[in-house]
């Protein structure tokens, strides 16, 4: 059995300046950073990490540093890990998009599974990218303790799996909250959920999605 640790990003200047980030490498900000030691600091006494991978983009990858600085393992970079590439969206206030892109972004907001960014990567996509691939690295892994330091979508997609959901139901899953830790357990080919969005490290760090991309 493989005991998989997916952690979404700390607080990144995108999210504090509320534009959609995808794939544009926006670091953490100085609460980000703040979260990603209170990360570190909860695996560290709660979790026996052996493998650490992460999202190469700056938000993910940081979050993970932490981690492994504290327990003395390497990261490996992984461009699977990515956000949902958000095409002409990349880097735009999420205010701007829904005015100069209603029709798409009403359906990212009210139906996010059949969703998919201007001349971006669909939700659907993101599912087929992640799901298989986490699998595989688990199968790999059997008898470790895998952590993941990822995305928003990637979470929830992998999410929607473990609680037996297809592609067409990722938007069932809520979104998780900055540096939120998510446990699953990878078992002869059957993924089950422990514990999801965790925040209980974060104490007064918990950071609120905004009103307009809730759905």
């Amino acid at each position: 059995m493989t005991r998989i640790i997916l952690v979404r990003h700390g607080q990144s200047i995108a999210n504090e300046k509320n534009l959609f980030a995808g794939h544009s490498d926006f670091d953490l900000s100085e609460l980000g950073k703040k979260q990603a030691r209170a990360v570190a600091n909860y695996l560290k006494n709660n979790e026996r990490i052996d493998v650490i991978r992460a999202s190469d983009l700056l938000r993910a990858y940081h979050t993970a540093t932490p981690v492994g600085e504290a327990l003395g393992l390497p990261i490996v970079k992984d461009l699977n890990f990515r956000e949902i590439f958000g095409g002409a969206w990349e880097s735009m206030p999420f205010e701007e998009i829904a005015k100069r892109y209603p029709d798409a972004f009403s359906v990212w907001r009210t139906d996010y599974a059949h969703s998919r960014p201007v001349d971006g990567e669909s939700t659907k996509e993101v599912y087929e990218r992640v799901v298989p691939y986490i699998c595989q690295l688990a199968k790999k892994n059997d008898g470790n303790c895998l952590l993941i330091a990822t995305h928003a979508t990637v979470v929830r997609a992998f999410d929607a799996y473990a609680h037996g959901l297809g592609s067409d139901e990722v938007g069932q899953i809520p979104f998780v909250h900055n540096a939120s830790i998510n446990i699953y357990t990878y078992d002869e080919g059957t993924v089950t959920a422990v514990r999801t969005n965790v925040t209980e490290h974060l104490h007064n760090m918990v950071t609120k999605l905004p009103d307009i991309i809730n759905a």
